[in-house]
């Protein structure tokens, strides 16, 4: 990791990123268009999770436009596809950052999306992942301009075990840990401090881990039909493809109890690898199918339609949105596109009504952790939203960097 690192730094010091002269066009003349950097997956897996939230970041920038701009100038973009590989996001963070933008949208993934916020972070210019959950993407990880538009990986583990416990009536589980990236880590840290806090930590009655590109889950599910004594559900920490396999092989091989999951499997694009699937339940950040409880939601979906010609495919997608428009917020409330000025703004953001929720900052901490959840299931095909939950546990500094775990 650390040879990994250095290679980053190597790659922006070729763009002069790590000289003087590109951190003044962080607070250069504000009669310029701001201009906004995409170093984002526009093929490779992550593709899946960046294409929608940048559509919808779009979007609002389209929309910032049509209102007569930011500071009475129209918000351009440029955008460069990291190709889902850490060197080209660290490559494309610097070229972008040299290009003057004033704000680096980076990769819905810590570990891809990373690379890209340093560079940003090393020109004092504002970065935001679309969507990456695990906290390190903020100021105790990248620095104090590197922000994420999502909640911590750790809430959604809190919120499906709460969720689960509390309404679903469930008494034991199987945790099962994609250990592929620090996004699900992180979801399953969150699920068994919650689980345990409410069950006992001897409710979760085995903790077995693979990995995203395992072809066979066999030995793990051996694991769980050898046991005296079976869970009642089983918690699938994990992401596609990957998980979408895990999910498969569990209902095939009989196990039909409640399988749990967290929000990077919360869409409908894989449900056709599980005909019939149902009791699987999720903590989704909207509905893309009409049934959300929250108008607004389904108003962006049809505005998202209507822009592109057809709906979001994933849940994500507001995040894109929301994350232009906290930005666009900070930077009107402030006068100027100075970073210093725009992050102390968005600090100050105390459960700040936006699309995708209320959203508050402070400078040690660039996630949400207290965010409501929608709980969303599978029936006929699909998912449908079941209702809005907010979890009761709220993760500490221990937990969310998992320290000890």
């Amino acid at each position: 990791m650390r040879s990994f690192f250095k290679r980053v730094a190597a790659a922006m010091a070729v763009f002069g990123v790590l000289g003087t002269g590109v951190v003044s066009s962080a607070s250069g003349a504000e009669s310029q268009p701001p201009t906004i950097g995409f170093a984002i997956a526009e093929s490779g897996w992550l593709q899946n999770y960046d294409a929608a939230p940048f559509k919808a970041a779009v979007l609002k920038i389209d929309e910032i436009n049509k209102a007569g701009g930011l500071l009475g100038q129209p918000v351009t973009y440029k955008v460069i596809d990291t190709k889902t590989d850490r060197e080209r996001s660290a490559s494309a963070g610097a070229e972008l950052v040299q290009a003057g933008v004033k704000l680096l949208v980076v990769s819905c993934d810590y570990d891809f999306g990373a690379p890209a916020a340093l560079a940003a972070q090393k020109a004092k210019i504002v970065s935001i992942s679309l969507c990456a959950a695990d906290p390190k993407m903020g100021s105790q990880g990248v620095g104090q301009y590197a922000f994420t538009a999502t909640s911590a990986a750790q809430s959604e583990g809190i919120a499906i075990a709460e969720y689960a416990q509390k309404k679903l009536g469930l008494k034991t589980t199987y945790v099962l840990e994609d250990t592929s990236n620090e996004y699900t880590k992180s979801g399953c840290a969150g699920f068994r401090a919650a689980w345990a806090k409410d069950g006992g930590k001897e409710t979760i009655l085995g903790d077995d881990t693979f990995k995203n590109e395992d072809p066979s889950i066999a030995p793990q599910i051996t694991r769980i039909n050898s046991l005296a004594k079976k869970p009642d559900s089983v918690f699938l920490c994990s992401r596609t493809p990957g998980g979408a396999s895990a999910v498969r092989q569990l209902r095939a091989a009989g196990i039909t109890v409640p399988i749990l999951s967290i929000t990077a499997m919360a869409d409908n694009y894989w449900l056709s690898a599980v005909p019939n699937l149902k009791d699987f339940y999720v903590p989704a950040l909207m509905s893309l199918y009409g049934d959300d409880p929250r108008p607004a939601m389904n108003a962006f979906v049809n505005n998202f339609k209507a822009r592109w010609g057809q709906p979001p495919v994933s849940s994500y997608s507001v995040l894109g949105y929301s994350l232009i428009e906290q930005w666009a917020f900070a930077v009107t409330k402030v006068n100027s596109t100075d970073t210093d000025k725009v992050v102390a703004a968005m600090n100050s953001f105390d459960n700040q009504p936006f699309l995708a929720g209320p959203t508050s900052y402070r400078k040690d901490l660039h996630i949400q952790v207290n965010r409501p959840w929608l709980i969303m299931d599978v029936s006929n095909g699909s998912f449908h939203a079941v209702e809005m939950y907010k979890n009761q546990l709220t993760p500490d500094t221990k937990l969310l960097f998992r320290i000890g775990s």
